[in-house]
């Protein structure tokens, strides 16, 4: 087993140029969601799989929402999914990048560009697994499935949500080349809850305000100051968890920079996204939307957060009307899965560097692998900072090491 790996891992640094490029070519793609049309990107993926004889399917959802399914192996369980997205935020302005948006650019050991992290880098890694599998004449006793979708940054409606409700198969366990770093695995995800609070008041001509009539507006602003006292719960997380969840304290606070930001891990965080209200300068407003995103560390369920916030807000029940506009549970995979195990000894082998497991501050596609009981994971090269921010780059040998430490991992998962 470990001189099959050792022989591709080889012809991995032999080639690894190719990988590189790769990388370099799907960032030089404009696939900016919005708009969201991948025709571009996917018609590239699909000529390149093709040139090695992989076989693949397409299903477009709507016009460019095309998601790409490739299959390589006995088409058996164990079922191994390598899953990305090909969507990445927009640039923003231009102007205020060091080098063009686009460029794919690989200077000074990078690879820059719009989503050099978020996540063309590991998209790259994840193709390349495939076609280095290919070309190997591997035999694996399972299914290695990978699954390229189009809308990950708009929600999945299109994607990974549409994937999963098609039953297309039941994976075994999942690796979505999300950014973590080259010795980081995500295990686990916080949940939301986005509340839109519609507040009622009483009209008046402005000229009696504050003296007369019911000021929505106004009575907003202590709405939003009791939504606050949700961040006082304290969740409690599962025992297979909870070690991950003090460390992973320590780490994204290490990794932000700011002390004491890992309380999230624990706390629910709240934000005041929006404030809509009134009708005229001059009249005293009778309406006020408050729209609300409320994360949900592990241990805290959406049932329990909505008790709370409507025991904070009893005495404005009546003057309210509460609207859910998303929710999404808390979710994890244990540690002690086999998956992480494996991606845990490849990192390891690679890199020569004991990975940190943690758990993210953030939500993901995960949720829906993990809804079903799928065992998923994170892992993807990576710099955190220019993630949805100016300057987006990622090491050009991070994108090579993620992909040794992928076939690695699919190699070890099958073949034990």
């Amino acid at each position: 087993m470990k001189d099959i790996k050792e022989k591709i891992w080889r012809k991995v640094d032999i080639e690894k140029s190719k990988i590189i490029k790769l990388a370099s070519d799907l960032i030089k793609i404009p696939s900016e969601n919005p708009p969201g049309d991948m025709s571009q990107i996917s018609s590239f993926i699909i000529d390149h799989l093709k040139s090695y004889g992989l076989k693949y399917e397409i299903y477009e959802i709507e016009k460019g929402r095309i998601n790409i399914i490739c299959k390589f192996g006995s088409l058996n369980k164990p079922l191994l999914m390598l899953n990305g997205h090909m969507d990445v935020v927009p640039a923003g302005d231009s102007s205020r990048w060091s080098f063009p948006p686009y460029s794919g650019e690989i200077k000074n050991g990078y690879i820059l560009g719009r989503g050099a992290s978020d996540m063309k880098g590991g998209l790259a890694g994840i193709i390349a697994t495939m076609e280095f599998l290919a070309e190997s004449n591997i035999d694996l006793p399972g299914s290695l499935v990978l699954v390229i979708v189009p809308d990950e940054e708009t929600g999945s409606f299109y994607g990974n949500e549409w994937i999963m409700k098609q039953k297309f198969f039941n994976p075994t366990a999942c690796i979505i080349a999300e950014p973590t770093s080259i010795d980081s695995i995500d295990i686990g995800q916080r949940g939301a809850l986005w509340i839109r609070i519609i507040v009622k008041g009483k009209p008046i001509h402005g000229s009696l305000s504050p003296y007369l009539g019911d000021n929505a507006i106004m009575k907003s602003f202590e709405i939003c100051k009791r939504v606050l006292k949700l961040t006082e719960i304290e969740s409690t997380p599962p025992s297979d968890i909870k070690e991950t969840i003090d460390f992973s304290q320590k780490f994204i606070e290490k990794l932000i920079g700011f002390k004491n930001i890992g309380r999230i891990l624990r706390s629910p965080s709240v934000n005041i996204g929006m404030i809509n209200g009134g009708t005229k300068i001059n009249m005293v407003p009778d309406k006020c939307n408050i729209d609300i995103d409320i994360r949900l560390p592990i241990g805290l369920s959406i049932d329990q957060v909505k008790k709370e916030l409507i025991s904070i807000l009893k005495e404005y029940e009546n003057d309210i009307e509460l609207n859910v506009i998303a929710a999404m549970e808390p979710n994890y995979t244990s540690p002690k899965e086999d998956i992480v195990k494996c991606l845990y000894k490849n990192i390891k082998e690679v890199t020569s560097i004991d990975p940190k497991i943690f758990v993210q501050w953030a939500s993901s596609d995960a949720r829906f692998f993990r809804y079903a009981g799928i065992p998923t994971i994170h892992y993807g090269p990576s710099i955190i900072e220019g993630i949805h921010g100016y300057d987006e780059k990622v090491k050009a040998e991070d994108v090579v090491i993620a992909t040794k430490v992928y076939i690695g991992t699919v190699i070890d998962f099958f073949i034990k």
